[in-house]
């Protein structure tokens, strides 16, 4: 993964900002003695925050690799709130932004959401949408700003140090937060997939659904049952799952990125999940 700048977005009360003047700060210092350089970006309201992710989209395109911070407050049901406006933005629409910015990066996106319920971003996720970030980072439930305070210098402090960004989260941010790998993300979309339409509950309303799909392709509007039969063969063989389904999903969901695991991994852990009921 390539980084090359901390891109830092606040949209807090002015009451409110002392905790997050004194991190950039001290982010400063370290960009100072050599860290990634530190941008920051107050952002007051959606039309400024939408703008800002036309620009960091566009820079992404001519070489900007960012960790991307974002210093707000958020709920779980209207997403995340900006001061002073008091504009709330959604998870739906945000992930749309990160989307877009990853693609510009070529899946190099790292996103700290330091805000309460950040962690519902990600139940947009979708197999058949690019991910939205190299690595995502948030809390699932409300986070204290003393926490904050007391673990984000740590964070990039260890990520200056090392450059591995996960073992930084790890031993400092991770405390609370949790974060998603993108890899480790697609292995897990995959298995709901296979769980859900390929031997779930949803497969024999899709098998179906694609029988009739192929006896109208071949022009077959009162099939015989032998017609049926050999419909049905076919289908039940394209709804096996197998290594074509990481072949046609990866490319999108992981942005070009090669995936670290073939269907065999896949398979193993379906296996043990079954044995283990």
């Amino acid at each position: 993964m390539q980084t090359n700048a901390i891109v830092w977005i606040h949209s807090l009360p002015e009451q409110e900002m002392g905790p997050s003047r004194r991190i950039l700060e001290d982010l400063e210092g370290l960009a100072i003695a050599g860290g990634f350089p530190v941008i920051a970006y107050a952002v007051r309201d959606r039309a400024e925050l939408s703008d800002l992710f036309r620009q960091l989209t566009t820079e992404a395109e001519q070489g900007l690799r960012p960790v991307l911070h974002v210093d707000a407050h958020g709920t779980a049901a209207d997403g995340l709130l900006l001061a002073p406006s008091g504009d709330c933005v959604g998870w739906s629409e945000i992930i749309e932004d990160l989307r877009a910015l990853n693609v510009a990066t070529a899946n190099n996106l790292t996103c700290i959401f330091a805000l309460c319920f950040g962690l519902h971003l990600y139940k947009q996720v979708s197999l058949k949408r690019p991910v939205p970030a190299y690595l995502f980072s948030a809390p699932a439930e409300e986070i204290s700003v003393g926490f904050l305070e007391a673990q984000t210098l740590a964070f990039y402090r260890e990520m200056n140090r090392t450059s591995n960004v996960t073992a930084a989260f790890a031993a400092t941010l991770g405390g609370v937060m949790q974060s998603f790998h993108c890899q480790g993300l697609f292995l897990q979309s995959l298995l709901q997939y296979i769980r859900t339409y390929c031997i779930g509950r949803l497969r024999q309303d899709r098998l179906e659904r694609m029988v009739t799909a192929v006896l109208q392709r071949d022009g077959i509007a009162n099939p015989s049952s032998a017609q049926l039969k050999r419909a049905r063969r076919e289908t039940r063989e394209a709804l096996k799952p197998g290594q074509k389904l990481i072949d046609v999903f990866a490319p999108s969901f992981l942005i070009g990125r090669a995936p670290a695991f073939s269907y065999a991994d896949l398979d193993r852990i379906l296996k043990r999940s079954v044995r283990a009921r």
